[in-house]
């Protein structure tokens, strides 16, 4: 700690002990030039610190850009993952801003031409890079990458974890910056071909294969993203698209014998989103779904007790199909609040749920980061519009940083030189 500084602290205890009598003397022992020089130095102080985290950051993202073009898959994989590491920790748009171009092409040459590694990255980064970006060129991006991650989403020769990702981002960037209804609609129409993979078999028995069980997590991705993007269409547009396209309920319910935990916990889920979106669309107030036939399943897997299946699976299915069970047996939803920053967010519907566990899933610390920040964000929270933000101050490089600090230091000493010769002078009476 600075000589100054550490003086001044010791200097300021002696001067809280003879308060008392200086005051009964009549002798007024405030500085209000002290205070407020000390208060704007160590806001200055603090902005300057801030400013300099600021910079440090911003130019290890530059570096970071500069090695996405790395020749080793690896040491771009790496690029890719500290990107995103960086994006979840500040607001960066006036910088990606002058990157986008650049950036779309990066993470789409990663996720046609990359390896596993560089694919699953590139897929986790985008709708994080996709929101800093700026508004403007959010079209361009989602033209550019949407494609290339409907494609890898489907990929065979991909590994599952790295398809399974795919899926979540494309889920969540159509949710949030997609306006075409066609494009939803085949996107969806894509998810419905992945999930198909764990339907009944023709018999009505259960597929219990290697694959359907390694498969499980790309096709519940699959299976939450189309649950997501139905949340898009309007109620009646939703009950015909249920009624007219793949999946019909009887196809979600089965979903519900599936081997997979994961696919069960998704169509679960599903199957309360649709139900819950169709029925806000539907002339007569009900849904024609196989109604008698589900709610034995729901039963069976709010109380299942098999032994043969893992204690925190059973928990977890059983406090899941609770919930689920309530809602059709009630049609009630138990309503939480979940804290996004400095708002809290009321979840009280399937939809909502399904957005904030995509999103916080997806967006991770980015979410509390960008909620202030992004309109399209916000909305599909159900959080109000953002206050308008103040103009940011003018940067100082770092001569003026130095010169503004010297003359606070200079201004400070002055101001506690002439506050001890009042003490010394109140103190010789």
């Amino acid at each position: 700690m600075p000589k100054g500084k550490k003086k001044g602290k010791y200097e300021h205890r002696r001067t809280e002990l003879p308060y008392s009598s200086d005051e009964d003397a009549g002798i007024d022992m405030t500085n209000d030039n002290y205070s407020e020089t000390s208060g704007q130095s160590d806001l200055r102080s603090h902005d300057d610190a801030e400013n300099e985290i600021q910079e440090k950051l911003e130019e290890k993202v530059l570096e970071i850009i500069d090695a996405l073009s790395a020749r080793a898959n690896a040491a771009r994989a790496a690029a890719l993952v500290a990107l995103r590491n960086a994006l979840q920790r500040r607001y960066l748009a006036h910088l990606l801003s002058g990157q986008r171009v650049t950036l779309a092409e990066h993470i789409t040459k990663a996720l046609r031409r990359g390896k596993d590694g560089e694919k699953k990255a590139a897929a986790a980064v985008a709708p994080l890079l996709a929101l800093q970006i700026g508004e403007e060129g959010t079209e361009e991006f989602m033209s550019e990458v949407r494609p290339a991650l409907f494609a890898a989403a489907t990929d065979k020769t991909a590994s599952l974890d790295t398809r399974t990702e795919c899926c979540s981002s494309l889920a969540v960037l159509c949710y949030l910056l997609e306006e075409d209804l066609n494009e939803i609609l085949e996107v969806m129409k894509m998810f419905e071909t992945i999930f198909s993979g764990s339907y009944l078999k023709g018999d009505g028995s259960v597929k219990v294969s290697g694959a359907a069980v390694e498969e499980g997590s790309w096709h519940a991705a699959a299976l939450d993203g189309w649950a997501l993007l139905l949340a898009l269409l309007d109620g009646r547009h939703a009950a015909d698209t249920l009624r007219d396209r793949p999946p019909s309920f009887t196809r979600l319910a089965e979903l519900l014998d599936a081997c997979s935990l994961d696919v069960r916990l998704a169509a679960g889920g599903a199957l309360a989103a649709a139900h819950e979106r169709a029925a806000h669309g539907d002339a007569d107030g009900h849904v024609a779904w196989d109604e008698p036939a589900a709610t034995p399943r729901l039963v069976l897997l709010a109380r299942d007790s098999h032994k043969y299946r893992a204690k925190r699976d059973r928990k977890l299915q059983r406090a899941t199909f609770r919930d689920i069970l309530k809602y059709f047996e009630d049609g009630e939803i138990d309503e939480e609040r979940v804290r996004v920053g400095t708002e809290t967010l009321c979840v009280d519907s399937w939809a909502a749920r399904a957005a904030y566990s995509a999103l916080a899933a997806s967006l991770g610390a980015g979410l509390a980061l960008l909620a202030p920040h992004v309109a399209a964000l916000r909305t599909a929270l159900g959080l109000p519009p953002a206050a308008p933000h103040a103009a940011p101050r003018a940067k100082l490089n770092k001569l003026q940083r130095h010169l503004q600090n010297t003359a606070a230091c200079k201004a400070r000493t002055l101001a506690r030189n002439k506050s001890r010769d009042k003490r010394s002078a109140a103190l010789a009476l």
